[in-house]
């Protein structure tokens, strides 16, 4: 799979990162899913898919970089420098720097009713990322799509990535979930997608991919 390069990206977050980064990761990210058996993606939803994902895709970004995975569970951000390593758990909980990592399979026409293994990118009607709050202002939000690259089995793999550092508490939706035991949950807004679509740093080789995330997060790949 070829990707459409930003080779203007290049941010600093208490470690360097740059498109090659970026690049690197979701190669070796999609390479992995696709060693392993179809069976897993069939049994898992897409919400446990997004995490394998997000999860692989931060290991392969510290490997390159100065950096670590956050050693806790719901630390944040999701990677961080690796100086931060020995950190206590109240700070590791929200370190003042690194990067966090959000992943979206995308919203689907009502009734489509894809499964495992089907590409989505033909009935995709939209790109939402989701955040358990509306305080993340930095973020580096993956799209990912069951992608027909020859294998017999559509394997889940990264179409997508696009980064803004400027986001801002009303970018973020009102938060669901509240009551009960849903996970709250808020969606990102049309201010916020277009934030991130002006900070895009690599997208599939493939018409149809991009011209719908250029559509949906209103930005123009040069």
């Amino acid at each position: 799979m070829n990707y459409k390069n930003n080779t203007k990206f290049n941010i600093n977050v208490g470690f360097a990162v740059t498109h090659e980064h970026i690049k690197n990761a979701a190669e070796q990210t999609n390479l992995l899913l696709s060693q392993l058996p179809p069976t897993l993606f069939k049994s898992i939803d897409y919400k446990t898919t997004s995490a394998v994902i997000g999860a692989i895709f931060c290991d392969n970004i510290a490997k390159q970089t100065a950096s670590i995975v956050n050693p806790i569970e719901k630390g944040h951000p999701d990677i961080i420098p690796a100086d931060g390593a020995n950190s206590s758990e109240e700070i590791l909980r929200n370190y003042p720097c690194g990067l966090e990592i959000k992943c979206t399979v995308g919203n689907i026409k009502k009734g489509a009713n894809l499964r495992a293994g089907e590409t989505r990118i033909h009935e995709l009607t939209g790109i939402t990322w989701q955040a358990h709050h509306r305080e993340v202002k930095e973020l580096l939000g993956l799209i990912w799509d069951f992608v027909n690259d020859g294998y017999t089995f559509n394997y889940p793999a990264i179409t997508g990535a696009f980064y803004s550092s400027a986001l801002i508490e009303d970018d973020w939706g009102m938060i669901s979930g509240t009551t009960g035991r849903n996970t709250k949950v808020t969606g990102m807004k049309t201010s916020g997608k277009e934030k991130m679509g002006c900070g895009w740093v690599i997208i599939i080789e493939d018409e149809q991919y991009l011209n719908k995330y250029q559509q949906f997060l209103k930005f123009k790949a040069e």
